[in-house]
């Protein structure tokens, strides 16, 4: 199963580049989150509601703790897709400003995915 990018303190001192990845979690795969993207949807339904997690600077590299939760609590109160945006390469530094200057390219996946969303939903 592919997990949250885990990074070391030292990544953080010496910085990484941007890489990000989405994953996936619906009701048939609540454990083991499928990775996806603009061309490869796996469980992906279209015509559930979906849910984007997006998590901020990671000064330490470490993964958020809150976020396994939140996708079982979702996906407990109703059956979507729920899909972890994971830049944590990037996020990563001690320099708040290296980590926010990567959020418009991070925006930027995620409007092309969504854009294939749209497409395939309404084809």
């Amino acid at each position: 199963c592919p997990s949250f990018t885990r990074l070391s303190f030292h990544s953080a001192v010496v910085g990484t580049g941007l890489n990000v990845r989405l994953m996936l979690y619906t009701r048939k795969n609540l454990t083991c989150a499928q990775t996806i993207n603009s061309s490869a949807f796996g469980n992906l339904n279209v015509t559930k509601k979906t849910t984007f997690i997006v998590h901020g600077f990671r000064p330490t590299g470490s993964p958020p703790v809150w976020m396994d939760d939140l996708v079982k609590g979702l996906l407990s109160v109703e059956d979507m897709n729920v899909v972890v945006v994971d830049w944590n390469r990037g996020a990563t530094t001690l320099i708040y400003t290296h980590a926010s200057s990567k959020t418009r390219k991070v925006a930027m996946v995620l409007k092309e995915f969504i854009d294939q969303m749209l497409v395939r939903e309404f084809s």
